[in-house]
């Protein structure tokens, strides 16, 4: 199907304003974020950004999904099957560490999320997209961790290891910085523990 010039300036627009707020998030580091200052960035108005985002929680989930995807496009994050387990599982927490979680715009993004937890509609559309996100993550996960993702825990076991680099992503900016290569490490002795799995 051929878009039309609206559509395309419309997109144009969106990627814009996603591009400005996630220099302003790696600018900003753990500080506030507002609407205004995406606009501001852009090159564009407030009433811009409330055009194509219903609020500021909104932007913020998109900004997720967009650094999501970026992670799943980063063949150097995945590491190939023919390495061994501890390489392996060493490289995806070091690179999930060094390429989201760890980041600062990470936290200022879920900040968003949080402050949306009140918004039942924004609950339900931030639980079908990660869910999305989720799915393909996990396809992902199998292709580099075929020995955990195997049987009927492999999407808890999938979750678990996310759940932990966001918890780890969060806590960050309020934990000594000498704590977490330590959880890192645990984290991928957790990876390396289904070794004994293999087939």
């Amino acid at each position: 199907m051929t878009r039309n010039l609206h559509q395309i300036k419309s997109e144009q627009t969106r990627e814009r304003l996603l591009d400005a707020a996630l220099n302003l998030m790696q600018a900003k580091g753990h500080g506030q974020l507002s609407v205004h200052e995406v606009a501001r960035a852009a090159g564009m108005t407030t009433g811009a950004v409330q055009h194509h985002f219903s609020s500021k929680a909104a932007l913020m989930l998109e900004v997720i999904t967009r650094l999501i995807a970026e992670l799943e496009e980063n063949t150097d994050f995945w590491p190939p099957l023919d390495w061994s387990l501890k390489r392996r599982a060493d490289h995806f927490v070091q690179q999930a560490w060094a390429t989201l979680y760890g980041q600062p715009r990470f936290s200022v993004a879920w900040a968003a999320y949080l402050a949306a937890r009140e918004d039942e509609l924004m609950v339900a559309h931030i639980i079908e997209r990660r869910s999305l996100l989720t799915s393909r993550l996990q396809q992902k996960m199998a292709q580099s961790f075929p020995e955990m993702c195997q049987g009927p825990q492999t999407m808890a076991r999938v979750q678990f290891v996310l759940s932990a680099l966001r918890g780890m992503g969060l806590v960050a900016p309020f934990s000594p910085v000498s704590a977490m290569p330590d959880q890192l490490q645990v984290l991928s002795q957790y990876l390396q523990s289904f070794e004994s799995q293999e087939t």
